[in-house]
C-alpha cells in the first residue's frame, strides 16, 4: 500500500513538473461565449485589430526558444487560438526582455527571453 502511494505521488510530481514547463498557454476571458474549435490553418495571424466587428475570446502566449523555427512558433500560436474557436489572432506583444535572464539550471551564461502575446478573436457572423 505504501509503495502504491509513493508511486502515485511520484507520478503527480512528474505530471505537475511537465505541465509547468510548457512554453505556451492561453487564458479564456470570463463571460464570453464558448465556441467549437476551428482548424489551425484557418486562423489568421494579424498585427492590428481588424475593423470588422468581432468578439475577443482570450489571450494566447508563447515563450519561444532562440532555435525554434518560425513555422513551429506560428503553428503553436494558431493551434492555441484554434482551440478557443478563434478566426484570427491579433499579436499585441512580441518582445524581448531587456535585461538578461540567467539560466538557473545550468548556471552559465545569460540568455535573452522572448515572449509573444496575442488576443484570439472571432468575427461576428451575419
Amino acid at each position: 500500500m505504501k509503495r502504491k502511494i509513493n508511486c502515485m505521488l511520484l507520478l503527480a510530481a512528474l505530471v505537475s513538473a511537465v505541465a509547468c514547463s510548457r512554453p505556451y498557454g492561453y487564458r479564456l476571458y470570463p463571460d464570453v461565449p464558448r465556441f467549437a474549435p476551428t482548424h489551425p490553418a484557418q486562423v489568421e495571424l494579424i498585427r492590428r485589430e481588424p475593423r470588422r466587428t468581432h468578439l475577443r475570446l482570450g489571450e494566447v502566449w508563447l515563450r519561444p526558444e532562440p532555435d525554434m523555427p518560425r513555422g513551429y512558433v506560428e503553428g503553436t500560436l494558431r493551434e492555441q487560438a484554434a482551440g478557443m474557436g478563434a478566426d484570427a489572432l491579433v499579436i499585441v506583444a512580441d518582445r524581448f526582455f531587456r535585461e538578461p535572464v540567467y539560466d538557473r539550471h545550468y548556471g552559465h551564461g545569460a540568455t535573452t527571453d522572448r515572449q509573444i502575446v496575442g488576443i484570439a478573436i472571432r468575427f461576428k457572423r451575419r
